[in-house]
């Protein structure tokens, strides 16, 4: 998994529109990830936002990323939550190209 030349070695890839919830069983304060548009995707191609909820709440928004952006830095708080759901949407213009990577997340637990 490769987002603007930086190789993740672990990560989640999907394809928009998608979602993964995860059980955190309210034992974890962070999740960060460096979320992109994978570089398998050519030029400015592909058009996505990340989001990460906590309970239900959005805690994290990427914003719109497209095949050209670097990769963002995402980190959102999920103190006590029990369901974590990973989400990337379209951007709202269709689905073409939108091969989106959370690349090397990470969760803090205690």
């Amino acid at each position: 998994m490769t987002i603007q030349g930086v190789v993740h070695s672990k990560g989640l890839g999907v394809h928009a529109a998608g979602s993964v919830e995860y059980y955190l069983g309210g034992k974890c304060s962070t999740f960060t990830a460096s979320v992109g548009v994978d570089d398998e995707v050519a030029g400015a191609d592909g058009s996505v936002v990340f989001q990460v909820f906590a309970d239900g709440t959005k805690v994290a928004d990427s914003g719109t990323l497209t095949g050209s952006s670097a990769a963002k830095s995402l980190s959102a708080g999920v103190s006590g939550a029990d369901v974590l759901r990973l989400v990337v949407t379209d951007a709202g213009d269709g689905i073409d190209y939108d091969h989106a990577d959370w690349g090397s997340p990470r969760l803090t637990c205690a």
